[in-house]
């Protein structure tokens, strides 16, 4: 009786249709050989960042590996990088992330990044050394922003957005160049490059006026826990 109300429980919460990626999954779900120390980076550089030069739509080259680095470039595909925002919204994606947009404004989530952190089941994640870090990330999100619940698929919204520090693997989304600017709830995306995978997160000290928006502090999804925001 009690494992039929669990896996009612659980077919409610997740999107219907539910099932792993295809564009670039192993990249979007895995981190780089060597991926090195995190750089903290302000959200406004990383929202900043140009579109790679020569990519197309789905660019079959990088479907299952990295992009080059490309020459004068600040910062490249694969990069770890770490920094701090407002998180404004989470939804439940059908290829079973959970997508999160973030900001550099307290009140609004336009201009935003996307990060997004993967489904740590093994139909999903083939790197078992990763599913628990992408389990950490997700049971954050659910235990302290939505009251133990997945996030909806059209994106559950903060009521009071919340300062986060994340971090995560530089992405570049070319399954959208071309595209209209992404993002849900009326917040457009600034750019197609994400954080994906996200590793880690954790609340952060709000800035006062004028401090610049990067984290000195490791970022752990094991951080003591802080008032939770509300979802609309």
């Amino acid at each position: 009786m009690w494992t039929i109300l669990l896996l009612a429980t659980l077919f409610a919460q997740a999107p219907q249709g539910m099932k792993p990626g295809t564009e670039r999954w192993s990249v979007k779900t895995s981190l780089p050989t060597t991926p090195g120390k995190a750089q903290n980076v302000a959200i406004t550089d990383l929202l900043a960042i140009q579109d790679v030069s020569g990519v197309k739509k789905d660019d079959k080259r990088y479907q299952s590996q990295r992009m080059p680095a490309a020459a004068g470039a600040k910062y490249n595909e694969g990069a770890m990088i770490t920094t701090t925002a407002y998180l404004h919204l989470v939804a439940f994606e059908t290829d079973g992330d959970f997508h999160i947009q973030v900001s550099d404004s307290p009140t609004s989530g336009d201009n935003c990044l996307i990060v997004e952190v993967p489904n740590p089941d093994p139909a999903y994640v083939s790197n078992a050394d990763l599913r628990p870090t992408f389990d950490a990330v997700r049971t954050f999100i659910k235990t302290n922003l939505l009251k133990g619940k997945d996030p909806t698929t059209s994106g559950s919204v903060m009521q009071h957005p919340v300062y986060v520090t994340v971090t995560g693997v530089l992405f570049y989304d070319d399954s959208h160049v071309g595209d209209p600017p992404r993002g849900k709830k009326g917040m457009h995306a600034a750019t197609l490059w994400e954080l994906h995978p996200l590793t880690a997160i954790a609340f952060a000290a709000v800035p006062k006026k004028g401090t610049p928006t990067t984290s000195s502090a490791p970022p752990a999804a094991e951080q003591p826990r802080r008032k939770a925001a509300r979802r609309k």
